[in-house]
């Protein structure tokens, strides 16, 4: 019902409210933190682990 009335909303929320079907992205995550994290870097702080994770994600995103 709401659908027709909010179409617009309706297209944002279901492209961003969807679960994944797999843990591909969730595993890549975790691959690539543990590279970041790894004894080389062990002086890196949680706050620039999280920061390059975040930055890799959107430069992820927007080289596609």
């Amino acid at each position: 019902m709401h659908r027709v009335q909010l179409k617009h909303l309706y297209k944002y929320a279901a492209y961003h409210l969807v679960s994944p079907a797999t843990s591909v992205a969730s595993e890549s995550a975790f691959s690539t933190a543990s590279y970041l994290l790894r004894k080389q870097r062990s002086r890196l702080t949680p706050q620039n682990l999280c920061s390059s994770m975040f930055l890799k994600d959107k430069l992820d995103d927007f080289n596609l």
